[in-house]
């Protein structure tokens, strides 16, 4: 089983674990829609961002689930031993990871409509850690004391020898990575020495962008102005263009800031739709010239040869595109009902790979891709259920809750 923390991706929160935000009908902080916000609509023949997306009635619990799966199929096939087929057209981007840039890019969008919606900063950054830290703790606790175990009992037969304490321990495990950002992928002697979860590494990044919006909004430089946030975006870009021209000189020396780059790209792009959304015209023509844009981003990505500069060519293009199909997809109301009263996105995603890991101890790897994945996504969705039913729900429930 060949694993890479930085390779083999993914979210929501949204993926990974995108929170649950609403967007107002007229977003708060937004100058009064005139004569002049409408001209983009008569063009394209369809209704503003603001007008299209009803937070009641919408598509994104199911486009998370969707983007969730995308990531398991990456997987699937990726510890099957072939190759993933859009990392073998661009040389870098891969299939897993353009599911998660789709979801920091929902994630953008989500997540600053929740801090515009929230009475406070304090509020809004109980609110996002009660969406990801209950179940990513819990996640960390079931994979160390029930996965694990299972993992000692499949390989060796017995208990004798079990990694519990110790330096690269399972205990070491769980205390290593309790804050989000994992510094042991490995329990060496379990799994063949492979990565226990793969996936958990995005949400160290997801948080640091809840972060982002909280210090932006502390200031004053997200509620009432849309430029400062259109600011920080352009100096990001701008930057992810300088690494391109200079082969990647400083993000090459830094894993933790070459992730930071990309994943904090595509949140912005969510971020600045949302603070513009009364004049984002959203409809089927908008959604082919993204199609043609991101199309663009992966050919030119394959031209670029390998990494970096594949990644970096994509990254320059793709952050629009991707989060104008997620939002139009996310508009739409057609697949309102699933994951309305249950969002398993998150756990699916934080659940999959350690299911995928144990079923290679059982000889999935010689099995039809389409009978692993499909016992993947059972396995997984069956723990998914699981962890919003007696975690994230019940989490939830204390969004409003004061010491006071």
């Amino acid at each position: 089983m060949r694993t890479r923390a930085k390779g083999v991706h993914m979210a929501i929160e949204d993926p990974p674990t995108i929170p649950d935000a609403t967007l107002p009908r007229t977003a708060p902080g937004s100058p009064a829609r005139d004569r002049s916000d409408r001209a983009p609509r008569r063009l394209l023949g369809t209704a503003a961002l603001t007008d299209a997306f009803d937070p009641r009635s919408n598509s994104v619990n199911a486009l998370r689930l969707i983007l969730a799966g995308l990531v398991l199929l990456s997987h699937t096939i990726k510890f099957t031993g072939a190759e993933d087929p859009i990392s073998a057209i661009t040389g870098g981007p891969d299939m897993g990871t353009m599911a998660v840039d789709g979801f920091f890019a929902l994630s953008g969008f989500l997540i600053v409509s929740s801090y515009l919606n929230s009475a406070s900063t304090g509020r809004y950054l109980w609110r996002r850690c009660l969406r990801i830290l209950p179940g990513f703790w819990v996640c960390l606790l079931v994979t160390a004391f029930v996965l694990l175990p299972i993992a000692q009992l499949l390989e060796f037969g017995t208990f004798a020898g079990f990694p519990l304490a110790g330096d690269q321990s399972v205990l070491s495990y769980i205390t290593h990575n309790a804050a989000l950002f994992i510094r042991q992928f490995e329990v060496p002697g379990l799994l063949g020495g492979e990565a226990i979860n793969g996936s958990l590494y995005t949400l160290f990044y997801e948080f640091a962008c809840y972060l982002g919006v909280a210090v932006l909004g502390a200031v004053g430089l997200l509620r009432r102005r849309a430029w400062p946030l259109l600011v920080v975006t352009a100096l990001v870009w701008l930057f992810a263009i300088s690494e391109l021209l200079t082969g990647a000189a400083v993000t090459s020396r830094s894993t933790t800031l070459d992730i930071a780059l990309r994943f904090g790209l595509m949140f912005l792009a969510g971020a600045v739709a949302q603070r513009l959304a009364h004049r984002v015209p959203m409809g089927m023509v908008g959604g082919a010239i993204a199609v043609v844009v991101l199309l663009q981003a992966v050919v030119l990505a394959s031209l670029a040869g390998t990494d970096p500069a594949s990644t970096l060519v994509y990254l320059v293009i793709a952050p629009p595109a991707v989060a104008y199909l997620v939002l139009l997809a996310g508009a739409s109301p057609r697949l309102r009902r699933i994951g309305a009263r249950r969002d398993l996105s998150y756990g699916l995603y934080v659940y999959a790979w350690p299911v995928q890991a144990l079923l290679l101890l059982v000889g999935a790897a010689l099995w039809p891709v389409v009978v692993y994945g499909a016992v993947s996504l059972a396995l997984a969705l069956l723990l998914a259920w699981a962890s919003w039913t007696w975690i994230e729900a019940p989490a939830l429930r204390l969004k409003s809750w004061s010491p006071w």
